[in-house]
């Protein structure tokens, strides 16, 4: 009896697991890395679908609309779909939404509450998920925060993708959203969260500059990227797509013009079969609409034959109020209001930062963060343009707060400095 007893609880106990394994949906509460409140750092949340029975699961960061009353809810469909197919999906929802502390700002510092979300899945998840192939999509306004976080972290994402979103939120007054398919609405809440580029002066027209993804793009060479919108598309027109790629100047771009009863044989079944229709009017996706879509790439992100993006050794950079990168980040003024290009040249005995404020205040400032492990055990003089202005051990994050337009800092391992024969005050 006692032997029965014992083989029945350990039976519940496996039911009981079995229970709780599978499809999970559930609300993740984490902090924002950069932005706090009377209470500290900020708490955000995002919604959660993965399928727990399932371990190195590629992420797939989902991103919901632009109006307030948007948030995760509005893609669970879509994230679900993801999550089916074997992904754990992230649905961030931005500052001020369903419950997550700040105020929204309509593509400034809320672009990286993303990169939080998925810095917290990796460190709270890491069972399930493979950290390294991560990947994000959206839809009209989570469409503009994709395509800014792509900019914004270069060599973060393996992919992304964009259904009908906006790259310029209001800086060109003929193409940009504002003026080119923003209802009234829409400009109101702009107004709010950015002001009337019509009407703001110099520091609202900076705080748009800021925003604008499609004078960013150039900074992405590495992630796969497709952006879809209808051919006729009023809302969010393509212009805000063909500007981000053609900016870019890279081939790894790709914009699909939408258009009714045009298809895509996926499948080699010679059908016109409804998921294959390149078709997809302004609103979140059907199932069909979404997989003509993600059709183009899903099964190589699943595969984990899209390489991860490395960042070049040297390079030009479009900083538009921040730029993070595995080896260095780049904060512009208060994170959205000011954009500046950033000259960069990185070595294991030298790193070199030039910039070059492009707003009209040239007076804002950056603080610049740069890994130096691959200098650790040497001394590492900082040379502000031309002169040693400090001196540090190598190894960890060095930081410089203060760097001003046309200033260069340089980061040189102290023996290749007595080589070249700099001086102080050379």
């Amino acid at each position: 009896m006692r032997y029965r007893t014992l083989f029945t609880l350990l039976s519940l106990i496996v039911l009981a697991e079995a229970a709780t394994a599978g499809t999970i949906q559930s609300v993740m509460n984490y902090q924002s890395g950069v932005s706090s409140d009377v209470n500290g750092a900020l708490d955000l949340k995002a919604e959660l679908n993965y399928d727990d029975s399932r371990s190195s699961a590629p992420i797939a960061v989902v991103m919901h609309g632009f109006s307030t009353g948007h948030g995760y809810a509005n893609v669970t469909d879509q994230a679900q779909r993801l999550r089916d197919a074997g992904f754990f999906a992230i649905s961030v929802s931005m500052r001020g939404r369903d419950g997550s502390d700040g105020v929204r700002d309509s593509g400034g510092v809320e672009i990286h509450d993303i990169y939080d979300a998925v810095e917290a899945v990796k460190a709270n998840y890491g069972a399930y998920i493979d950290t390294t192939n991560v990947h994000i999509t959206g839809y009209s306004g989570g469409s503009g925060n994709a395509m800014a976080a792509l900019t914004k972290f270069p060599d973060y994402f393996r992919l992304g993708s964009a259904f009908f979103g906006m790259s310029d939120y209001g800086y060109d007054s003929t193409d940009g959203w504002y003026n080119n398919g923003a209802s009234a609405n829409h400009q109101s809440q702009l107004n709010t969260d950015i002001g009337n580029p019509n009407t703001g002066g110099n520091d609202v027209e900076d705080r748009y500059h800021a925003r604008a993804s499609n004078l960013a793009s150039k900074n992405n060479p590495y992630s796969e990227i497709h952006l879809f919108v209808n051919d006729n598309e009023t809302i969010c027109p393509k212009i805000n797509d063909t500007k981000y790629r053609d900016n870019a100047g890279s081939s790894n771009i790709t914009v699909y013009l939408g258009e009714a009863g045009t298809y895509e044989d996926f499948n080699s079944n010679g059908q016109n079969d409804a998921d294959e229709e390149q078709y997809w009017p302004h609103y979140y996706p059907t199932s069909d609409r979404q997989h003509a879509g993600e059709a183009w790439y899903q099964d190589r992100l699943l595969a984990g034959s899209i390489a991860q993006p490395v960042l070049n050794n040297s390079d030009e950079l479009f900083v538009g109020g921040f730029v993070k990168t595995k080896p260095f980040g780049l904060w512009l003024g208060d994170g959205q209001n000011a954009a500046g290009d950033l000259n960069y040249s990185l070595s294991s005995t030298s790193k070199q930062f030039s910039l070059t404020i492009a707003t009209h205040n040239q007076a804002i400032t950056g603080k610049l963060s740069v890994d130096t492990t691959d200098m650790a055990g040497q001394v590492v003089h900082v040379l502000l343009n031309g002169h040693i202005a400090n001196a540090f051990n190598g190894g960890g994050t060095y930081e410089y707060d203060g760097l001003k337009h046309n200033d260069n800092l340089v980061l040189r391992v102290a023996e290749k400095l007595c080589q070249t024969g700099f001086e102080a005050g050379e």
